[in-house]
């Protein structure tokens, strides 16, 4: 990671399923939010969301050797053991209690190639080249 373009340290924030934390670089999530519009100009859910967001953020400094201390609070609130498993998530990493991820893996892969057929159709709605993607070879 280039730390001019994304920082030297990141952003842990509510993932999007309830139970998980999002980690980010911190050049990179303040540039996504600054891209949020003016609170006036969004709803009361947006907004109220942008809230809750940011006032769960913790911004962290990884220690010499590159690791990161979460927050006890963030851990409390997400229900989290100490036992995890890390996760990517295309811009970011994921942070699971690995209980959690292991029922999660597991409910994917017994529908797996009906997911993965529903996903890639809906990429081709919207317009993305999901065929491209090595991933999306059929």
């Amino acid at each position: 990671m280039d730390a001019s373009t994304h920082g030297r340290s990141f952003y842990v924030v509510p993932g999007r399923r309830p139970g998980i934390l999002a980690v980010y670089p911190d050049l990179y999530f303040e540039m996504t939010r600054q891209e949020i519009p003016p609170e006036e100009q969004l709803s009361e859910e947006a907004h109220a969301w942008r809230q809750f967001e940011l006032s769960q953020s913790a911004l962290i400094d990884p220690d010499s050797q590159g690791r990161i201390l979460l927050p006890d609070r963030l851990l409390k609130k997400t229900g989290m053991s100490k036992t995890v498993t890390l996760t990517g998530a295309q811009d970011h990493l994921e942070i699971w209690d690995r209980a959690e991820f292991e029922q999660f893996e597991s409910a994917l892969w017994d529908k797996f190639p009906q997911a993965r057929k529903g996903a890639m159709a809906e990429y081709r709605e919207l317009g993305i080249a999901a065929e491209s993607s090595p991933a999306a070879a059929e």
